[in-house]
């Protein structure tokens, strides 16, 4: 009859499970707050009507979009390069019409939310990632 050898303590059930799981959650935590220093902008279409081709301009960057269906949102990530600088949102309609928002910086974890109304009107609101909250 074999007699199994025990196995070591380190390649224990035991032991590898929780390892591997601290090891695990170490590198989200590593890869979560990497990206939290990515600055986005979110705008939201509450229009009641579809938006013709947009554009959106922040930081010396510019996105087009061809349409925005009513109750859709757009996020941009914006690259870290260039300046702080306004949010700018213009439709393509006859004449366009345009909005300049809040300053934002290509880096650093903030995030703009724009929600566009009914009758033209558009409210902005600022917040930062809460990583960045916390470690600067």
């Amino acid at each position: 009859m074999n007699k199994q050898t025990p196995c070591p303590w380190w390649l224990r059930k035991r032991i590898l499970l929780p390892l591997a799981l601290l090891v695990g959650l170490a590198v989200a935590g590593v890869i979560a707050f990497e990206n939290s220093d990515t600055s986005l902008i979110i705008i939201y279409n509450e229009t009641g009507h579809p938006l013709p081709p947009l554009l959106v301009r922040a930081c010396d960057q510019t996105r087009t979009f061809a349409t925005l269906a009513d109750q859709e949102s757009i996020r941009i990530g914006l690259a870290p390069r260039g300046d702080e600088g306004a949010v700018h949102v213009e439709l393509g309609t006859e004449p366009p019409w345009r909005w300049d928002g809040p300053l934002v910086k290509p880096s650093g974890g903030g995030r703009v939310t724009v929600r566009l109304l009914p009758g033209g009107q558009a409210e902005a609101f600022e917040d930062i990632s809460w990583w960045r909250r916390v470690w600067d």
